[in-house]
């Protein structure tokens, strides 16, 4: 599973390595024909899966989890996200290690310091981890997306296209109200920076007028 809080990369990720998403705007009826396929179909092992997924649906059979983005440092989220892969499997040797939880983080921003916080909680709740700086053998690899210059150019155009619409904050109900059709979710205007806590007043006790910057791009200052 690939989870990203964030709707624009999920899709873009989804449908560059041609792999079914799910988010807030997904109806009821995809989703379950999705998660059926997940569980059953041996074709279809990886899915990507925005915040809905944190207490909307189990997945009890997987075994790999992708975090591409988060919120902040929730430690709540953190734990949510740790459990759908810290069951127990089918098939599985207790003594091994079977479950994989990577989070990925960009150097130099302050998405790492929300990954600091994400770490303590991680090691007062006794789990290990690992910081992973370079995958080995990874230039060897060929047919990874966005490996050629051209790829590279291709979505930094879609990422200089995009606009504040893109970088919505999807915002789950706080209350039941049943199923519906696919409206059980809605939208509000956010950022791409507040997402990853390059908010100018998470830091601050007042307000700091930040130049004006591209939406995809607040968060690294």
């Amino acid at each position: 599973m690939i989870f990203s809080d964030m709707v624009f990369p999920l899709r873009t990720y989804a449908m560059k390595l041609d792999r079914p998403f799910i988010d807030g705007q997904t109806p009821q009826k995809e989703r379950m024909k999705i998660l059926k396929n997940f569980r059953h179909n041996p074709q279809v092992n990886t899915i990507f899966i925005s915040k809905v997924g944190d207490n909307s649906f189990d997945l009890p059979d997987a075994n790999v989890l992708i975090q591409v983005s988060a919120h902040g440092g929730s430690r709540r989220q953190e734990a949510q996200r740790l459990g759908r892969i810290l069951r127990a499997k089918k098939e599985s040797i207790a003594e091994a290690y079977n479950a994989y939880f990577y989070s990925l983080i960009s150097q130099d921003t302050e998405e790492m310091h929300f990954s600091t916080k994400r770490q303590r909680f991680l090691v007062n709740q006794g789990y290990s981890f690992k910081v992973v700086t370079k995958l080995a053998g990874m230039e060897a690899e060929t047919d990874l997306a966005y490996s050629s210059k051209k790829e590279e150019a291709e979505l930094l155009h879609q990422v200089l296209a995009a606009s504040d619409s893109d970088a919505d904050e999807e915002v789950l109900p706080t209350s039941g109200g049943g199923q519906g059709k696919g409206r059980g979710f809605e939208r509000k205007a956010g950022s791409m920076a507040t997402m990853s806590g390059g908010n100018d007043m998470m830091y601050m006790e007042y307000s700091a007028r930040a130049r004006p910057q591209h939406p995809l791009f607040r968060l690294r200052h």
